[in-house]
């Protein structure tokens, strides 16, 4: 006899279950959607960060409403690893400057941890959200507008795929 093991076994959410800094999945038209729920409201709406997997190594940062989401939500089993640069080429380091971020850049927070800098769609707003909490943040060091995602259980690390931002 074979064993079977399951290892990250995904499970449905409950919307109203939803915290920020919640990490979930979801199907779209066009394929997998990586999602954070963050504290930001929109008329009492959740704002979800998204992050679309469906073309091939490429990644599509946007924001959208929870209520917006169709379809079953899902836990996301695996570590997410945000790494600066795109992983086809060596990471420039530069001397630390504040600078304006594109919509969708890695963010190094001031305290440390990661964000992601997005140009909020409902409002306009520059918006910084922490990737550990969901929380809205203020003050950031650094800025990656080229950045890869992978996913990672035990040992294992598997490319998801590259954001390259262009500016709008």
């Amino acid at each position: 006899m074979m064993p079977v093991v399951f290892e990250g076994f995904p499970r449905v959410l409950e919307r109203r279950a939803l915290k920020p800094g919640r990490w979930f999945m979801t199907a779209s038209g066009a394929g997998p959607t990586l999602c954070l729920a963050t504290e930001i409201n929109i008329n009492g709406k959740c704002l979800v960060l998204t992050f679309g997997l469906g073309k091939l190594d490429s990644i599509e940062f946007r924001t959208t409403r929870l209520e917006d989401i169709s379809g079953p939500l899902t836990t996301v089993e695996d570590d997410l690893v945000f790494a600066p640069g795109d992983g086809a080429e060596k990471l420039r380091l530069l001397a630390p400057v504040r600078r304006p971020f594109i919509s969708g850049s890695l963010l190094r927070l001031a305290n440390g941890e990661m964000g992601i800098g997005f140009s909020e769609t409902f409002r306009g707003d520059l918006m910084v959200v922490s990737l550990s909490t969901g929380l809205s943040f203020s003050g950031y060091e650094l800025v990656f507008d080229r950045w890869t995602l992978s996913l990672r259980r035990g040992d294992v690390r598997s490319l998801v795929g590259r954001f390259k931002g262009t500016p709008r």
